[in-house]
């Protein structure tokens, strides 16, 4: 966690971007991995021991790619960088692109769809209270995950 006299962690955008689309071609990149389909990198977490209340990750979904439906404690704000889709929150469609900002409820069931064509649907989220991202660095340690779409 960060003291005083220590840098705070940071991020450049172009290179979250970057990092994540470089997983979902190959599987891995710096902290993303492809895991269940799509790729995912947790930047800050309490289990990373670089933040507290607060947990910062970037996703990559393969054109056409549906998440599982889910719901989670954390209530999430999701900044779309590339691609569109839809994201339903207890079954109402929010039509999402490049420059959107979406806030997902807390324990609401959502699913999110990657529109067709050439451009993945890319997303940096933040989420608070965090917990929920121990499960994607479980499985990314291990190892698990998927192979590349085709």
């Amino acid at each position: 966690m960060n003291t005083i006299g220590t840098p705070a962690p940071q991020w450049q955008l172009d290179e979250l971007q970057a990092e994540i689309s470089e997983a979902l071609r190959t599987g891995a990149s710096g902290d993303a991995r492809l895991i269940e389909g799509r790729a995912i990198a947790v930047k800050a977490s309490p289990f990373r021991e670089n933040s507290t209340r607060i947990v910062i990750g970037t996703a990559a979904l393969p054109p056409g790619f549906t998440t599982t439906a889910h719901s989670h404690e954390a209530e999430e704000v999701a900044v779309f960088l590339s691609g569109s889709g839809t994201v339903e929150i207890d079954g109402f469609p929010n039509r999402v692109a490049a420059g959107t900002v979406l806030v997902t409820p807390s324990n609401t069931v959502h699913v999110t769809h990657a529109d067709p064509g050439p451009t993945p649907l890319v997303a940096l989220w933040f989420y608070a209270p965090p917990g929920s991202e121990a499960r994607w660095l479980e499985l990314a340690e291990k190892g698990v995950g998927g192979r590349p779409p085709r």
